[in-house]
């Protein structure tokens, strides 16, 4: 059961083994992904955070290009959250993973297992929000607000493409995830369904 839910430094967003250090973690594709080269890896990664750049810009641009007046209204929304946790992390994640392949030294100058530095802590704290936040905006988009009528390119991009997108990264990816790590984020997506 403890390693189902994790243990302390999981919850602190440490990676749970230093069998396993962060250069490894973040450098290395998952048993499913290990077809994948290391700079396979990083270039899939590179072409995710690129295509989700473009979203995500898109994205801004027509809601912005809609109603000037509401721009500030964009922030509001779950959906546009979950687009820019989405972005942070794709993007964040191509940094680490750079870093990673860059300095494959897997233990600090005393020779013990080098610490998860902190953008590396950050990136995986973001990877878990955003499998969840995509996960409900899909699912709650379509099952809630979604209305029989015309369905808007950009809608399927951020209502659908988001999850597959975080899917796709989640099957490739080498980084351990524990359930203990899903908590916050369902509870933070149940209260905005709640308010909205």
């Amino acid at each position: 059961m403890t390693s189902l839910l994790g243990n302390t430094a999981t919850a602190r967003f440490e990676l749970p083994s230093t069998d396993s250090p962060w250069q490894v973690a973040f450098g290395a594709p998952s048993k499913l992904g290990r077809c994948l080269s290391p700079r396979t890896f990083l270039a899939f990664r590179v072409l995710l955070a690129l295509f989700w750049t473009g979203i995500t810009i898109w994205s801004m641009v027509d809601h912005k290009a809609n109603d000037l007046e509401t721009a500030p209204e964009f922030y509001i929304y779950l959906t546009n959250w979950s687009l820019l946790i989405e972005w942070f992390y794709l993007v964040s994640a191509t940094f680490v993973t750079r870093m990673a392949l860059r300095n494959p030294k897997r233990t600090a100058l005393d020779g013990a297992p080098s610490k998860t530095p902190l953008f590396a802590r950050i990136t995986y704290a973001a990877q878990v929000e955003t499998y969840v936040l995509s996960f409900f905006v899909f699912v709650l988009y379509w099952a809630l607000v979604y209305d029989g009528g015309t369905i808007h390119a950009l809608s399927v991009f951020t209502h659908g493409v988001n999850f597959l997108v975080a899917l796709a990264d989640c099957l490739v990816a080498g980084i351990p995830m524990r359930l203990v790590q899903f908590w916050l984020p369902f509870v933070i997506s149940s209260t905005c369904v709640r308010v909205e």
